[in-house]
């Protein structure tokens, strides 16, 4: 090979190198994203990493109906009686309350005063408890039943969140008294009656920052019939909103 020949093709391999402009020593910023030290007993390479998290709420309820027919009302397992010590909601069921019970203050006061509900599955509600052949004024009364679902709810926000309930429904007005209370880890954390419709929005718990996962809360749903109610088929809806704050 002639000289000239030679001398071309290093002046080509040469400018080839050079054209692929690596970065020098410990600069990683050029095409080629290396470093290297004098000795060449090391590299690192850089990655750079993006992570877009939206905000979300959401909301999972474990029961979507509850259908109750007073043909055959569900009886509850035991009795009730409120334990300040341990303040748990009754059971699943209907229960008696005795006959001076028929407003929602009148049920809380009758709670609290260490008052029994007593298992039924009868309405009107009564029942010969003792078995002396006579209804006294403790067997009967107004009955109370109750229903329980867990409210699954998710929130990132850093803000803080909030728990509404609204509640509409067809006839607006006759279906006794509706109630609903909110629990969270067995803490009350609010709640509401109505004897009519619509009802709320109405807040029923809320927290600051985010929900830390999915933070159940326990629903308890209650209707009480004290005589005051008309006889139908009534369609209640209870629509739950998480919201930030």
């Amino acid at each position: 090979m002639k000289k000239w020949m030679i001398a071309a093709l290093a002046l080509a391999l040469a400018v080839g190198y050079a054209q692929v402009n690596f970065p020098s020593e410990g600069d990683l910023d050029g095409n080629v994203e290396e470093l290297w030290d004098d000795n060449h007993d090391q590299a690192a390479v850089k990655e750079k990493v993006k992570v877009i998290i939206p905000p979300r709420y959401a909301l999972h309820l474990t029961e979507d109906e509850w259908n109750l027919d007073l043909n055959n009302p569900p009886e509850a397992p035991s009795p009730y009686v409120f334990d300040p010590n341990n303040p748990q909601p009754p059971e699943e069921g209907c229960y008696l309350v005795p006959k001076a019970v028929r407003t929602p203050n009148d049920l809380i006061n009758y709670a609290l005063q260490g008052g029994i509900f007593r298992p039924i599955g009868a309405y009107p509600a009564a029942k010969d408890y003792d078995g002396d052949g006579k209804l006294s004024d403790e067997e009967k009364g107004t009955l109370i039943c109750v229903n329980h679902k867990i409210l699954q709810k998710f929130s990132n926000d850093p803000d803080g969140w909030q728990l509404s309930v609204s509640v509409t429904g067809t006839p607006a007005s006759g279906f006794g008294y509706f109630g609903l209370a909110d629990l969270i880890n067995q803490v009350p954390m609010g709640g509401f009656a109505t004897n009519s419709l619509p009802y709320g929005p109405v807040m029923v718990a809320q927290g600051t920052g985010p929900t830390g996962g999915w933070l159940d809360d326990l629903i308890v749903e209650g209707f009480w019939f004290d005589g005051s109610e008309l006889d139908g088929t009534y369609t209640i809806d209870v629509t739950f909103t998480l919201a930030g704050l």
